[in-house]
């Protein structure tokens, strides 16, 4: 019984004593070693790596013909039939990998629209996650050289210290109108621009084409998408919200983009020094439609109704102010309330006539109507008070 398992262990020694192999260094053409070259029997599961050093060492079996296979990127792969190995038998073999040179395609890289040297190219995906109480294309304006602002809530900016009224803004080459309320800032509503709506933006601080116009500050050159299928997008938010739809037809001779916002700013203005019950709501539909008659002519109607409501009904206003040695509070009571409606109109029928490539006619009329009503019904009562001074005294800063 004992005579078996002996029998058994000097067999399973016998074959690892004797057992084939091959083995070598790999290098390249210049003989500098060659790590992690992937070596493999073809047809079946051996393989190795080699080392750091170039070196390797793989057991293979005996009595057989093999074709080993040498592999490594940015070389020709090399492959070697082996001669049939006795058992125990141990082949050395060096190999060196060649080079290989690969013949790369040409690369070509396409701009949307040719380059100017007087313009910045404003990426539309920046302007959306960019934060603020604004938010819209002017938000991102104002951080470009030249461009200042005297109020955060305003989308009015003023570029090299020019007027604010002297900046122009195109939207697929018609000139939009951008009204003005007499305050500016909180009774401000949304900006012309529906960013849901924007395939690119232009803009230039100055040295700009001709076709623009006479106004010397600034152009923002905004080019609305031209959808090829059918898409939808929502947002919301604690200051508003928005959504748009897109489409077209099957041959793509037709295509629309319907917008819609809603924007409050409610609980930034709760903020503010003047306590009052805040009721601002601004909305705006806009639309652009085109519709190509042949590979000559094509149509685009771009259309804007907007409507602002602002009612603020204010309670009293706290403004402290003075020295140390001389501080003082001043306190307003209120009574009445301020409302504020302001509705525009805006439509432009666009026809575009290309003969050539290089010959581009476009037949713009556009119309614009605004309504606007400011109501005031408001009653103040000052009160001005001589702050305590004293710093010993329990009632610092108090009235």
């Amino acid at each position: 019984m004992r005579k078996a398992p002996l029998l058994t262990l000097f067999s399973i020694l016998s074959f690892l004593g004797f057992s084939q192999s091959i083995s070598g260094t790999i290098t390249d053409e210049e003989n500098n070693t060659l790590p992690s070259v992937n070596i493999a029997i073809l047809n079946t599961s051996i393989g190795a790596t080699s080392l750091n050093d170039g070196s390797y060492n793989m057991e293979v079996p005996a009595n057989k013909s093999m074709v080993v296979a040498y592999s490594f990127i940015g070389y020709e792969i090399e492959k070697i039939r082996l001669p049939m190995l006795k058992r125990g038998q141990n082949y050395t073999l060096n190999i060196q990998l060649k080079a290989k040179n690969t013949l790369l395609n040409d690369v070509i890289v396409k701009d949307k629209k040719s380059r100017k040297e007087s313009f910045n190219r404003i990426k539309p995906k920046h302007v959306k996650i960019l934060p603020g109480s604004q938010g819209g294309i002017e938000a991102i304006l104002k951080t470009l050289p030249g461009v200042s602002s005297a109020n955060e809530l305003s989308s009015q900016y003023s570029v090299r210290g020019g007027n604010f009224d002297e900046n122009l803004v195109y939207v697929n080459g018609i000139e939009v109108y951008r009204p003005f309320l007499i305050r500016a800032g909180q009774q401000e509503g949304l900006s012309f621009v529906n960013t849901d709506m924007v395939s690119s933006i232009l803009f230039s601080a100055g040295g700009f084409e001709a076709k623009y116009g006479d106004k010397m500050s600034s152009v923002l050159d905004i080019t609305y998408k031209r959808p090829r299928e059918n898409a939808a997008s929502l947002q919301l938010s604690m200051l508003g919200g928005s959504a748009h739809f897109e489409g077209a037809s099957k041959n793509g001779r037709f295509s629309y983009l319907v917008g819609a916002r809603h924007k409050t700013n409610e609980y930034v203005l709760n903020a503010m020094d003047t306590k009052a019950d805040y009721i601002p709501k601004f909305s705006d539909l806009q639309t652009f439609i085109n519709y190509e008659l042949n590979t000559n002519w094509q149509i685009s109607f771009l259309g804007n109704i907007s409507k602002n409501e602002y009612t603020m009904i204010p309670e009293n206003r706290d403004t402290e102010f003075g020295t140390l040695n001389e501080a003082l509070k001043l306190t307003i009571y209120f009574e009445g309330q301020e409302v504020d409606k302001y509705e525009t109109y805006f439509g432009a029928l666009s026809t575009t006539y290309q003969p050539s490539t290089h010959l581009n006619l476009q037949f713009t009329t556009s119309a614009f109507r605004t309504f606007e009503q400011e109501n005031f019904d408001i009653l103040g009562e000052y009160w001005l008070y001589q702050l305590e001074n004293n710093l010993g005294s329990e009632d610092f800063g108090e009235v």
